[in-house]
């Protein structure tokens, strides 16, 4: 599965199981939040502050075995 900016969150958790934990550190409780269904990672970025290709960037690495910077993409208030 290609990871874009349109793929759907779901889709993501359900190919992907393990990245439940990077959303869940990144304080996006995707599993438990019923716009995981329909949203996108883009749509998911933008309600949380990110940078959506950072995030993209990170829910690769983080497939991929990667550890992920997760603090780059916290946004910085």
């Amino acid at each position: 599965m290609l990871i874009k900016k349109d793929s759907k969150i779901n889709e993501i958790i359900q190919n992907f199981p393990h990245t439940i934990d990077l959303f869940r550190e990144l304080n996006m409780s995707c599993s438990s939040c019923f716009a995981v269904n329909f949203d996108t990672l883009e749509n998911g970025a933008l309600m949380h502050g990110m940078e959506v290709n950072k995030l993209i960037s990170q829910v690769q690495k983080h497939i991929h075995g990667d550890t992920p910077t997760v603090a780059s993409l916290i946004p910085k208030t």
